[in-house]
């Protein structure tokens, strides 16, 4: 006790200066979490899901988005991508944070031929969960005029085929696009899209 009372300044100074380093290193020293910054606010949309029930973009707003645009008929970039989504679905539900927190949406530009059926079985052949991966489709024209909104090039050709930007959009919980993912990278990962996308959850 004696040497509490002894050395009670000393006590006192040295507890502030650790108080001071403390506030000091939560403040300046710690990193900074990482974030994404906004591109611009994501279009507005009002589409279909595979019950006929409308889907628009602000009512999937409260949730981290993953839109993707395809067609079920795609001869390449399409079907690999998609199951790539299907892996970047399972670690989202790995981390309880599918259908919760976010979502993947794909949305076709080709609505005549891929209907309900066609997209539930090209849904399925790519592991889709249904909980927490909408496909929507709409309006051929509106939908690729959407596509180009959503900043993907997207051509009709003669044949009926068309050939589009292969990106993923990540779209915020406030509706505002941050960052556009190249499907086609050969060294693409699941993990890497989903450390994109938790920068924002």
């Amino acid at each position: 006790m004696d040497f509490v009372k002894k050395h009670s300044f000393k006590i006192a100074v040295i507890a502030l200066c650790a108080a001071m380093g403390i506030y000091l290193f939560i403040t300046y020293g710690m990193p900074e979490k990482e974030t994404l910054p906004i591109e611009k606010a994501a279009p507005a949309f009002e589409l279909s899901d595979l019950d006929g029930n409308e889907v628009t973009l602000a009512s999937t707003n409260g949730k981290a988005r993953i839109v993707y645009f395809y067609f079920a008929n795609c001869p390449d970039v399409c079907p690999p991508t998609t199951f790539l989504l299907s892996q970047v679905q399972d670690q989202l539900e790995a981390e309880g944070k599918l259908g919760t927190k976010a979502e993947l949406i794909s949305i076709t530009f080709d609505p005549l031929r891929d209907t309900p059926e066609v997209i539930r079985d090209f849904a399925k052949r790519h592991f889709a969960d249904f909980n927490g991966w909408q496909f929507l489709r709409g309006d051929e024209a509106e939908t690729m005029q959407l596509a180009k909104d959503f900043g993907i090039g997207v051509i009709k050709n003669e044949d009926g085929s068309f050939m589009h930007t292969n990106a993923i959009t990540i779209v915020d919980q406030d509706g505002q696009i941050r960052k556009w993912i190249n499907g086609s990278k050969e060294e693409l990962t699941a993990d890497q899209i989903v450390a994109e996308l938790n920068k924002i959850l």
